[in-house]
């Protein structure tokens, strides 16, 4: 009997209702009645007239630079370089690095830009971090990106802040280098043996396709080399990098017992703090010093001579930057063979 009513229930549900003329169309189940008044609608927690700080927008777009649109991180940029504060944290850094890579000439031009438009006070702490994307630009795999990587080199090497150049010179002077090989066709990997001679550069893969962006990546590549080494390798520096090489002297003695500033950490070959015993201690494991500099050049210097005389054939504003770098390679040589 309760079997029996609820099959006939069910089959009314599916049954369709036969509509009479002049009657109300039956409303459904489902039907919500919306009859009703209100005066008034409560928000909590919220408010049309509520305003934004300059720092929750400026948090905003700093989190935009890495929104999937690159009209957008463009226009982030943009807005940050207006709006910067007098101390930038190292949230602004985090976001904006990575754009060194990205894949939009306009975005990364931006990133420049709003890089130049940062004090160096905020800048210098965060100059590793900048290295390591501007390292990985110049062994990028897109020729556009590796074009922009000098222009993001020379921004750190001409600093107004003396400290900033130091650093890049200091903290990754062979890493430097061999990125530069990769992304001037040098090959600095392979050293020749007596007689021997190593494979001359192929500039027709620098830069873009054109034979004029060419030489235009070139020469800023070969100008951000040239800054580099003579930071590295040149005692003729600025008044403000001379100013913090400088160890201010109390007595005439003083001198005396200071640690030696012509080598790098003097005392490492007694072992006093490796954890290994075996451990050795080479002379090039640092590169605070032009001498522990040289060291790591002198290894790999037949590569980059060769790639610079190949350039130097080619003439035109490529060979006489060539030439120049040449003559000051051969001049810190002969010096350094002096010294020893």
């Amino acid at each position: 009997m309760g079997s029996q009513k609820k099959k006939n229930e069910k089959k009314k549900e599916f049954l369709k209702p036969k509509l009479k003329v002049g009657k109300t169309k039956p409303k459904p189940t489902s039907y919500t009645e919306l009859g009703f008044k209100a005066k008034a609608i409560g928000l909590p927690e919220q408010s049309i007239t509520k305003t934004h700080t300059s720092r929750e927008t400026f948090d905003h777009y700093v989190s935009l630079a890495r929104h999937h649109s690159h009209t957008t991180r463009r226009e982030a940029l943009t807005y940050l370089q207006t709006h910067l504060p007098e101390e930038v944290d190292s949230s602004l850094f985090t976001s904006i690095s990575p754009l060194i890579l990205d894949p939009t000439s306009t975005v990364r031009a931006a990133a420049l830009s709003l890089v130049h438009a940062i004090p160096p006070s905020s800048f210098a702490p965060h100059v590793h971090l900048i290295s390591l994307y501007i390292h990985s630009a110049m062994t990028h795999l897109a020729p556009d990106i590796r074009a922009d990587s000098s222009k993001f080199l020379l921004f750190a090497l001409k600093a107004e802040d003396a400290d900033i150049p130091m650093q890049v010179v200091t903290r990754s002077w062979e890493k430097t280098l061999h990125c530069f090989g990769s992304l001037l066709g040098w090959d600095l990997a392979t050293t020749p043996g007596p007689g021997e001679s190593v494979p001359a550069a192929n500039w027709n893969k620098v830069g873009n396709a054109t034979s004029l962006d060419r030489i235009t990546n070139a020469s800023e590549h070969l100008d951000a080399l040239s800054l580099f080494l003579r930071l590295g390798l040149s005692e003729n520096l600025t008044p403000e990098m001379q100013a913090q090489r400088q160890v201010p002297l109390y007595h005439a003695d003083t001198s005396k017992h200071l640690i030696p500033r012509n080598t790098t950490a003097p005392y490492a070959r007694l072992n006093l703090f490796a954890d290994d015993k075996g451990r050795r201690w080479t002379t090039v494991s640092s590169t605070e010093d032009i001498g522990a500099r040289y060291q790591i050049l002198k290894g790999i210097l037949p590569g980059i001579l060769a790639g610079l005389d190949s350039g130097r054939r080619l003439g035109g504003e490529i060979g006489r930057k060539c030439k120049h770098l040449i003559d000051f390679l051969d001049k810190v040589k002969q010096e350094t063979e002096k010294l020893q």
